[in-house]
């Protein structure tokens, strides 16, 4: 009996080893355009939006236009605030003085961060930033890019530069604000590959008419990406953007 429990024991280890080799690498990655919480039914919802992550459960949620402690959004620090409601790490990167705090881009994440990176991007109507987070096994990234095409190339060639300070996989989710086949598109996949579903529209959430958020991933020797699953999550009310989500395993 003793020598059946002592096999059926290492049995059981073995296969939970082996199950935690096979989820070795796997990261679910949501983009999202939160809006401030503001839907498409111009209601402030902040519990909306965490309702939204919640059901995708990503291991990071890269998120732009995030206000904290602002009076338009009733004073909160909405990052501060998701994290809270989703049980994630909060990291909030602010591009812009506005309405008595600041406006920006943030990160959820399950797993505390090594390192935090804030980055300046042009933008001549608003200021605009790249938030980097670096994690053990990779870093992430979060952006929104400018509505001038001149300076979203820039914001492209920035992002390309800071990407290659990393030896190591690099993930990066945003609103670039660029069409799949624009300029600023193919210079960021001269240093990445994308990994979301670029032939499925993502704005507006009513009724999706152009792809302008997108899931990147650096290309990297000795590295590679395979995506399991990618979706544009259809959530019409919450936000103006439908969030990205892709279940990717970095080898």
């Amino acid at each position: 009996m003793r020598l059946f429990l002592t096999v059926l024991f290492i049995c059981s280890m073995v296969a939970v080893q082996a199950q935690i080799v096979n989820d070795a690498g796997k990261v679910r990655f949501m983009s999202y355009n939160i809006r401030v919480g503001k839907g498409m039914d111009l209601n402030q919802d902040l519990e909306r939006i965490a309702s939204v992550i919640n059901r995708e459960n990503p291991f990071i949620a890269a998120l732009q236009e995030i206000d904290s402690v602002t009076s338009r959004t009733g004073g909160v620090n909405q990052i501060e605030e998701l994290g809270r409601m989703t049980s994630m790490f909060a990291t909030f990167a602010g591009a812009i003085d506005y309405s008595g705090g600041r406006y920006g881009v943030g990160m959820l994440s399950k797993e505390k961060p090594l390192s935090i990176k804030k980055v300046a991007l042009p933008g001549r109507e608003e200021s605009r930033i790249l938030l980097i987070v670096e994690f053990r096994n990779f870093v992430a990234a979060t952006t929104h890019f400018s509505l001038t095409e001149e300076d979203r190339v820039e914001g492209a060639k920035i992002l390309n530069r800071e990407a290659m300070l990393f030896n190591k996989p690099m993930l990066v989710g945003g609103d670039f604000n660029a069409q799949p086949q624009s300029k600023t598109i193919q210079i960021i996949n001269t240093v990445f590959t994308t990994l979301s579903n670029n032939s499925i529209a993502t704005f507006p959430a009513n009724s999706p008419e152009i792809c302008i958020d997108y899931i990147f991933g650096k290309n990297l020797k000795n590295f590679t990406y395979k995506v399991l699953y990618n979706s544009v999550v259809p959530e019409s009310i919450a936000s103006d953007h439908r969030p990205v989500v892709v279940d990717v395993i970095i080898k």
